[in-house]
């Protein structure tokens, strides 16, 4: 009886929280909605009269001199702009308009309200003065107040002014300065005797700042604050702060310079390049990216510490591509102990690729090479230096296909020996005929694979494997028309079998490089192939039994409902194991089994391998979703191989329209391990957002490593730490984490 009780109060607990999340998110009073309309004035029309100005007031008289005096509700209107005030005074020999008492002026791109305003028409452009201003464009959000406001059209120069990109009327942060000008022509603001204002409070100061008006510019990101843990010494939390610089040096390339202090190892120089390389008379599109960290002398272990990563993706014409990754600590405990990320690596790749795609013909060819530094306690193993492989393929009539294949490659170990890891050159070639025959009703595959492999091995004998492989894989295409919860649906029923043969063939003798077990997944029966890699080929003479059903919309097309399943019967009771010996086996395989559902926002996914002989699941893999939005879902994920049991937790949930938590959690269930855990809180609104992560990441046994990083974000000064939220968002998968959107 406990059990069951137990049984049920998870599915409630399961269930309310899954209404809760529903319930609370759906309401429109949790939707933060940055589309803020307000303007200083109610925005006019300009007049489409290109020479003309449109005067209207209550009362009107001329002056000496012929000029005009215009008192109450007076207002003109040009194409260029739109001035109104209390009292105007036009001089029409110099073309000045003096105003005073609520000015109001609007041109393109610019309002302003004060106290008193000179326009002035010199040629083709405006000039305008004002005092005691408030100032607001409507079209990028930068609002503020200054002393005084000149404005030529293309540059405004602000006295004793303030700037902010909050929504007007909020001041939440905002850049006080002598002097700030905003040039539209060169896209360029320069604000003098800065005083940056948070909340009231001032927190930071430049004698000089300069920023893009539009698009990336150079200048200060957002400061990251946190704490961490040392293991093994000096276990008290310690403190990290992130100052990055941002130089936008061209539009093609950019560059962050990062100070980053650690307070129990010192001062960390990080800084990494970002270049886009177009298309020209030599090269094709490309992007180089290189990123280096540097520490001159720690103080826990007295040694240099660094990282350097570059990766290069270049087009060398239209056929030709070439990759280079390079990946390099100074030391394998360069992660636990100073960037506090990727703890659970073991392993650093870099490689080189050069590959080529002839799509006409048919045709792709590579050269890789691969090399590999070990981290945080990681075992070696096999890399590839280097592997070429050419692949060819014809087409004919009637379906008829032949694909023909070489790979050579030549693998190395930093720990091999003529007992363990043995290294050498295997050279595998493969010649594949196959023809497709399909009508609306059924489909017929038959294929040949035939393969032959070589072994050069170093100090072993050298060794060989001739094998073919005949698939005749089938399938019927049924369906009918229904209709569900009133929707008109498309059900297909396609009834599949097939049959593969692989004679037996004894390969304990044969190295195994890159082969190891496959999960007896539905396209793996049908495929008769057990192993991945080359190195295992296993015997085969199954017949395989399937059966597919969709549930498709007939409006929209999509698939609401997926089922699958599949068994495979043996006729020969000798197979292969992952060591290339013959051993005996079963009759029939695991019964495979998916079902993935789709409903609007909710998504169930299970696979799953039943045991016949035992009456048990072997292997399941089972999630569910809820998502509304990258802000607002949760995500439960349970994974169950042969007894080793893990579960998985995603989500983010809105408490207030400015306010979301999120978490991410993967467990091993069997090891009572948390692998990862991520943890957090973050305030947003239109103007600025706070945000506090936390994260616990499994090293070994007992030892874990703790990180807690704090950001500020002033919208339209600062931007998200980009370390940060790709972090994130690799932790919290379908999280948001970028703050920088208004």
């Amino acid at each position: 009886m406990r059990k069951y009780t137990t049984i049920m109060k998870k599915q409630l607990a399961l269930y309310s929280l899954f209404t809760l999340l529903s319930s609370t998110i759906s309401a429109e009073s949790l939707v933060l909605n940055c589309q803020n309309n307000a303007l200083l004035f109610p925005k006019q029309i300009l007049s489409d009269k290109t020479k003309d100005l449109d005067v209207q007031a209550d009362y009107s008289e001329v002056v000496k001199g012929g000029n005009y005096l215009l008192k109450g509700n007076v207002s003109l209107n040009s194409s260029a702009y739109f001035l109104s005030a209390d009292e105007i005074s036009i001089n029409k020999s110099s073309k000045i308009s003096s105003s005073t008492g609520h000015v109001k002026f609007q041109d393109n791109e610019l309002m302003l309200i004060g106290d008193k305003a000179v326009v002035e028409k010199q040629g083709e452009v405006t000039h305008t003065t004002l005092n005691q201003v408030k100032f607001h464009y409507p079209n990028s959000r930068i609002n503020g107040r200054a002393q005084v406001v000149t404005n030529d059209g293309t540059k405004q120069v602000f006295s004793s002014g303030s700037y902010s990109l909050c929504p007007l009327g909020n001041s939440d942060w905002q850049m006080k300065a002598d002097k700030i000008t905003l040039n539209s022509s060169t896209n360029k603001g320069v604000a003098e005797n800065v005083i940056i204002e948070f909340l009231g409070m001032p927190i930071f100061y430049s004698p000089h700042h300069e920023w893009a008006l539009e698009g990336r510019g150079s200048g200060f990101l957002a400061p990251a604050f946190g704490s961490y843990n040392e293991s093994g010494v000096n276990k008290d939390n310690n403190y990290q702060v992130r100052i990055p610089y941002y130089f936008n040096i061209a539009p093609d390339r950019d560059f962050l310079l990062t100070l980053n202090q650690l307070s129990s190892r010192g001062s960390v120089l990080e800084g990494k390049y970002r270049q886009l390389i177009t298309n020209n008379n030599y090269l094709g599109d490309g992007h180089f990216e290189i990123e280096g960290h540097y520490l001159n002398k720690d103080k826990i272990t007295n040694n240099r510490r660094w990282l350097l990563n570059s990766k290069l993706d270049l087009s060398l014409n239209a056929k030709t591509d070439l990759s280079i990754v390079t990946n390099r600590v100074s030391d394998s405990d360069y992660f636990k102990e100073i960037a506090h990320s990727n703890t659970s690596d073991s392993e650093l790749q870099s490689h080189v690729n050069l590959s080529y795609q002839d799509q006409k013909q048919n045709l792709t060819m590579s050269l890789f090479s691969e090399s590999e530094q070990l981290i945080n306690n990681g075992s070696a193993s096999y890399t590839r230096a280097p592997e070429l492989s050419i692949n060819k393929g014809y087409k004919g009539l009637g379906g008829r296909h032949v694909n023909l294949s070489l790979v050579s490659t030549k693998f190395t170990h930093k720990n091999s020996n003529t007992t363990a890891n043995k290294t050498g050159v295997r050279t595998y070639a493969q010649a594949k005929f196959s023809r497709s025959l399909r009508t609306n009703n059924y489909s017929l595959t038959p294929s040949l694979n035939l393969s032959m492999t070589d072994y050069t091995m170093d100090d072993v004998a050298n060794q060989k494997r001739n094998i073919a492989s005949f698939n005749l894989d089938s399938k019927l295409f049924l369906e009918r028309k229904i209709s569900s919860f009133g929707t008109n649906l498309t059900q297909t029923l396609t009834p599949r079998l097939a049959y593969n043969y692989t004679p037996k063939k004894d390969q304990s003798a044969l190295p195994n490089f890159d082969s190891d077990d496959k999960n007896d997944s539905y396209e793996g029966l049908f495929s008769g192939q057990k192993f991945t890699g080359i190195d295992r080929i296993a015997s085969a003479n199954d017949l395989t039994f399937g059966l597919e059903s969709d549930f498709i919309d007939e409006e929209t097309g999509d698939t609401y409902l997926s089922l699958k399943m599949a068994q495979a019967y043996r006729f020969d009771d000798i197979g292969m194991n992952s060591n290339g010996a013959l051993v005996s086996q079963r009759k029939y395989s695991d019964i495979t089994m998916s079902t993935n559902l789709t409903m609007r926002d909710f998504s169930f996914n299970n696979s799953l391998q039943y045991n016949p002989k035992t009456n048990k699941i072997s292997k399941r893999n089972s999630s569910v979703s809820y998502i509304l939005n990258p802000r607002r879902f949760l995500t439960l994920a349970h994974h169950d191989d042969n007894g080793k049991k893990s579960a998985e937790l995603y989500g983010a949930y809105p408490l207030t329209k400015k306010i979301h938590v999120f978490a991410g959690i993967n467990r091993s269930i069997s090891d009572s391990i948390s692998n990862k855990e991520t943890t957090g809180i973050t305030y947003e609104s239109c103007c600025w957002a706070v945000r506090l992560a936390h994260f616990k990441e499994h090293v070994s046994g007992n030892d874990y490593d703790y990180v807690t990083k704090f950001e500020l974000v002033l919208k339209g000064l600062a931007t998200t730490s980009s370390s940060l939220y790709k972090r994130l968002e690799e932790n919290v998968p379908n999280y948001l984490a970028n703050l920088d959107d208004f």
